[in-house]
């Protein structure tokens, strides 16, 4: 899904259904996301500047007990649902994140994991996002579910095997699983749910299977299988070599960029029901396991990836083809980074937790828009295209004349996306240094936010000359 050029087309696409109880209010919401769109997120104020009406409205449409979080989730959903082509492969790539406050309204929240006497308290979220499976580009959101830990658990994690699975956090997996299936209708069978390890809970392994749901999830246990001596781990590393692929490994920290070549195994295994409390004991679950090993490195820092999947993978191009779909998880690590660097969600300060976890989901789907516009400029032909598809007629002016080191008359030939990314980087201070030409989120709110306090003053200029 490309991102939409006009903020206030996306604002409606999204939320202009959106059941709040009164069409002034859902007008609210849409204006409001409008103006949240356009700026790329960050606070109420921010967005509106110098429009005293609309921030008011948007602050107490953010304090109306009646806006309901679910109504406007659901109402992102569905617009999102409704892009989807039946029988168009789509991935369902879903993790959880910390969203961490240390201000007043930090009382009302939860544990984060982290030291108990730490003033930070914090709100999780476990967020699913669909991406088309070959074109690799961001549909959006289709589940989202919010909660604050207790702090009372703490310290039991040894207990964690007499608890029923519905009384443990993982029961996440299972239960957003559920409401995703509700979702989906008809495109069920189209789509395949991609998690890391975290994922690997039997329970949430036997629900998809139970329910012939697509998947793909990497094995963090070395799991008992039915008929065999052998256990999981084991049975994999001993199977055949069917395989082997190049994928390109990107630079982090002081790891330098590389091309790695993993070689491919596969094996079909029945998982045995662990002895837990509230869980069959005769519950199977029949998956193919396949092993991706980094060769001639050292094994510190070799790649090694176990993925339990329902897809076939008896060919090397259908082994290929599931390492592949697995890579494009990271997509959701990129969505953390849009919704916290980019849309700035943990900056919020909000009064009440009520309001805070309002302006979280509207900033989630900001975040979301900001990663479309992203991937849009990362694709070589959609960087190509003309900067209007994104930028107006006097942003893209206004950002030629900033950025020129000395006055430049305007090109004849509109620039292109691809320009319009690198100026608004250099904008907000974005020097590649490490030559991977990607600017952080940080960069890049910082020029898009300076753009539009410069585009503010050359409307406003225009109506009323100095």
């Amino acid at each position: 899904m490309p991102v939409e050029p006009n903020a206030g087309e996306w604002a409606q696409r999204l939320f202009g259904e959106c059941q709040l109880l009164d069409a002034r209010r859902t007008q609210r919401l849409v204006d409001t996301m409008s103006l949240l769109g356009q700026c790329g997120g960050g606070s109420i104020s921010k967005a509106c500047a110098q429009q005293a009406a609309a921030m008011q409205g948007g602050y107490r449409l953010l304090r109306n007990p009646k806006m309901s979080v679910q109504a406007m989730s659901e109402a992102g959903f569905a617009a999102t649902v409704q892009q989807l082509v039946v029988g168009r492969r789509t991935l369902a790539i879903e993790d959880s994140s910390l969203l961490s406050y240390s201000h007043s309204v930090a009382e009302e929240l939860g544990d984060t994991g982290g030291r108990q006497e730490s003033q930070n308290k914090g709100m999780w979220a476990h967020t699913t996002l669909l991406v088309d499976a070959d074109s690799g580009m961001t549909h959006g959101l289709v589940a989202q579910t919010l909660w604050c830990r207790d702090q009372e658990p703490r310290g039991k994690r040894q207990q964690r095997h007499e608890r029923h699975p519905q009384e443990k956090e993982s029961f996440k997996w299972s239960l957003q699983a559920q409401q995703i299936r509700e979702r989906l209708g008809e495109h069920r069978g189209d789509v395949i749910t991609v998690s890391d390890r975290e994922s690997d809970v039997f329970a949430y392994l036997y629900d998809k299977h139970r329910h012939a749901e697509r998947f793909i999830v990497r094995a963090a246990q070395d799991r008992a299988l039915v008929d065999s001596d052998e256990r999981l781990f084991e049975t994999v590393l001993t199977s055949p070599v069917r395989g082997q692929m190049k994928v390109s490994v990107p630079q982090r920290g002081g790891r330098p960029a590389r091309e790695a070549t993993l070689s491919l195994r596969s094996a079909a295994v029945v998982l045995k029901a662990p002895p837990r409390q509230g869980i069959d004991a005769q519950a199977q679950v029949p998956l193919n396991a396949m092993m991706a090993e980094e060769l001639d490195v050292d094994p510190s820092d070799a790649l090694c990836w176990l993925l339990l999947t329902s897809e076939p993978i008896q060919t090397s191009q259908q082994l290929e083809e599931v390492l592949g779909f697995y890579a494009m998880r990271w997509r959701i690590e990129e969505f953390h980074k849009a919704w916290k660097s980019g849309a700035r969600v943990e900056k919020m300060r909000m009064q009440s937790k009520e309001t805070l976890e309002r302006m979280v989901v509207m900033l989630a789907f900001v975040a979301v828009r900001l990663l479309q516009l992203r991937e849009t400029l990362d694709n070589a032909e959609a960087a190509a295209l003309p900067c209007t598809q994104v930028l107006s007629e006097t942003e893209w002016k206004v950002l030629w004349v900033s950025i020129a080191t000395k006055p430049k008359a305007y090109p004849k030939i509109t620039p292109t996306l691809k320009w319009a990314y690198q100026a608004v980087a250099k904008l907000g201070g974005f020097y590649d240094s490490k030559r991977t030409g990607r600017a952080s989120w940080a960069a890049m709110y910082e020029g898009w936010m300076r753009l539009q306090d410069q585009v503010r003053v050359i409307t406003a200029l225009q109506h009323q000359p100095l």
